[in-house]
């Protein structure tokens, strides 16, 4: 049976259909590829800065275990090829809420470390303050 105007009714999709389907499905493939693109390329970054935390975490807590804690600076190499680079100075201790500087019988550091990797290209750097006894003499 054939429509009322005499005509059979068309079947399929005209080219330039085609066209415009195939165009749109192209950007979205390139865009979902672009945003996969990025989140690996963010992943890994987050992991190499997880690293450097960690590698500033242990050497933190090695700093003054063992033998007192003094200003200087000094650096070195991790095994993985991320650097560091510490700084330690003497802090005075703050002030009270009276702005009386009370004397304390304890040594304030500030300790900054700076952690290097990708060529030097990215850096992490981390502060904080340590507290350490005074040397006594005499016992």
């Amino acid at each position: 049976m054939t429509p009322l105007g005499g005509q059979s009714a068309a079947r399929g999709f005209t080219l330039i259909e085609l066209v415009a389907a195939f165009a749109i499905f192209a950007i979205g493939v390139t865009i979902l590829l672009s945003i996969g693109a990025n989140a690996l390329g963010m992943a890994k970054r987050s992991s190499e800065y997880t690293r450097a935390a960690l590698h500033a975490q242990s050497k933190l807590d090695e700093l003054g275990v063992g033998e007192a804690l003094e200003e200087g600076s000094d650096a070195g190499e991790f095994d993985d090829g991320y650097r560091w680079e510490l700084a330690v100075t003497e802090q005075e201790p703050p002030a009270a809420d009276t702005g009386a500087v009370e004397t304390i019988p304890i040594e304030l550091y500030k300790v900054e470390l700076v952690v290097r990797w990708d060529d030097d290209r990215r850096e992490a750097k981390f502060s904080t303050l340590r507290a350490s006894n005074p040397s006594v003499g005499g016992l």
